[in-house]
């Protein structure tokens, strides 16, 4: 793979991505809305953000459970998790591109700026 081959598959990854996490954060957001059709905002108190919040693997076991499907919220979390793997992916491909070329340094570089983002992921 030749440099611009890189950085024209990374850009395309990151607009796919990027897309696609909007697409069903957008279909997400208008199913809650559609749901919630005349309700009164429950902003008068702050109650914290769920447990289920604190790790991107909670969120979409959490989405994806067979008892919150009737809620809005699951495709919009599905949506936020894409959004924040997109980063995480094309640290990843860029490793894999610079070691196909043979580029050591970049692709070392690029491997442990990917081990970093996935340890802060998860820990």
């Amino acid at each position: 793979m030749k440099d611009q081959q890189i950085q024209s598959s990374l850009a395309r990854l990151m607009l796919a991505g990027t897309l696609l996490a909007a697409a069903i954060m957008a279909g997400g957001l208008l199913w809650y809305l559609a749901a919630h059709i005349g309700a009164s905002p429950g902003d008068r108190v702050f109650s914290g953000e769920p447990k289920y919040f604190e790790n991107p693997i909670a969120m979409v076991q959490r989405a994806l459970d067979v008892r919150e499907i009737g809620h809005r919220r699951s495709l919009i979390m599905i949506g936020v998790v894409l959004l924040l793997i997109n980063p995480v992916v094309r640290v990843g491909v860029a490793a894999f591109g610079f070691s196909l070329q043979r580029d050591r340094l970049y692709a070392a570089v690029s491997l442990f700026v990917f081990v970093v983002l996935l340890l802060s992921f998860f820990w």
